[in-house]
């Protein structure tokens, strides 16, 4: 027998030429690979093996020619490991024909349908989620809304009450908008209420990150005459760092009027901003 031509018999046929030695580099790799993939085959290889071995030392020992008798059962032997080891990889086949049988792919097909019903429900929640964070959205900005109209239309009343209500009103809003911050701007330089002016000072500091609030904070120290605005508008500008404000902190230290008190508090203001 030899393994020349492997690519007309079947690999099984290789287990004399593999004891024997006979196969080469490529087919002893292949089949090597073979036993290892299938352990019966192994098995019944290393059994055909150790019997050779056994005949081997008993050719040693004895240097009489063998008998007919011997012959006809070695090869009555090897017939049938030959006919095992294709039983085995006819065995091998069957479990590979089993494994990818109807039912099998019926599994398969039910395991990726659930997959499939998971993405779409998945993306079904996910477009849920975002209509309903869509609507909410939408109304915070309709109540910001009304709340910025209700600011406006108070801050015009001409009840002092009605005023501190809006700013106060105005002071409950995340992030006013530009229309309510520069009503509350207007009513730190004009409203003729002191306690509403300090109410919307109050409220636009916590704005003061602002750029725009900032400024108007700064152009609104010439509007102040009253003592308590000046002194609470020149904390605050120490309390931010704003070196802008210097000028007109200087110019309010011109006015002949000023009370000693808020004079000394501004030039303590200017030195620390200096």
């Amino acid at each position: 027998m030899s393994p020349n031509d492997d690519q007309h018999q079947p690999q099984s046929d290789w287990v004399m030429d593999y004891l024997n030695g006979e196969l080469d580099h490529s087919q002893s790799r292949t089949f090597k690979e073979i036993l290892a993939a299938d352990p019966d085959l192994k098995k019944e290889v290393e059994a055909l093996q150790q019997v050779m071995q056994q005949l081997t030392r008993a050719e040693q020992l004895d240097q009489a020619e063998p008998s007919t008798d011997m012959d006809k059962n070695f090869y009555q032997m090897l017939n049938a490991e030959v006919k095992l080891s294709k039983q085995t990889k006819t065995t091998t086949i069957q479990r590979l024909s089993q494994l990818f049988s109807l039912p099998v792919l019926r599994r398969f097909g039910m395991a990726f349908g659930f997959v499939a019903f998971g993405v779409f429900v998945g993306h079904y929640w996910h477009l849920l989620n975002q209509q309903t964070t869509l609507q909410a959205q939408q109304v915070a900005m309709k109540d910001q809304q009304i709340q910025a109209l209700t600011v406006l239309s108070l801050l015009d009343m001409p009840s002092a009450n009605k005023r501190m209500l809006a700013v106060s009103l105005a002071n409950t809003t995340n992030q006013p908008d530009a229309v309510v911050v520069d009503a509350l701007l207007n009513t730190l330089r004009q409203d003729q209420n002191i306690n509403v002016r300090l109410e919307a000072l109050d409220v636009l500091a916590q704005l003061s990150g602002q750029d725009k609030v900032r400024q108007g904070l700064i152009q609104a120290i010439a509007y102040q005459q009253s003592p308590m605005l000046q002194i609470a508008i020149a904390n605050l500008m120490l309390q931010l760092n704003e070196k802008q404000a210097i000028e007109p902190l200087q110019n309010l230290l011109k006015q002949p009027d000023l009370m000693q008190p808020v004079r000394t508090q501004l030039e303590t203001t200017v030195e620390g901003l200096i």
